[in-house]
């Protein structure tokens, strides 16, 4: 099984759920404000183990393929920053291409 992403959302929240031939990673977000579309939650380094039964190794593939996959599904022309417990999706700032002397 390849990897994939479904979405659940609850009004102001909802879930990224990351699945693979391992299983299953529900993952729980909520919309941001000003440049922040979102927040996904995900667990820290020294819970990543125990929360997901994948090894620390695996983390940063799962993320990245997490904040990669969301952005082309659900949040074209952002960009992500992971933290240790976040996704965070940003819009990109569009840049003037005028400029007052």
């Amino acid at each position: 099984m390849e990897q994939k992403l479904e979405y659940v959302n609850e009004g102001r929240g909802g879930y990224v759920i990351y699945k693979d031939e391992q299983g299953e990673i529900r993952l729980f977000f909520e919309y941001g404000g000003g440049n922040c579309v979102v927040i996904i939650y995900v667990p820290s380094t020294s819970e990543w183990t125990s929360k997901t039964k994948r090894s620390l190794t695996q983390r940063e593939t799962v993320l990245t393929f997490v904040a990669e996959k969301s952005i082309k599904d659900q949040a074209p022309n952002c960009h992500y920053v992971i933290s240790d417990i976040c996704i965070e999706i940003f819009k990109k700032e569009n840049k003037s291409s005028s400029q007052e002397l």
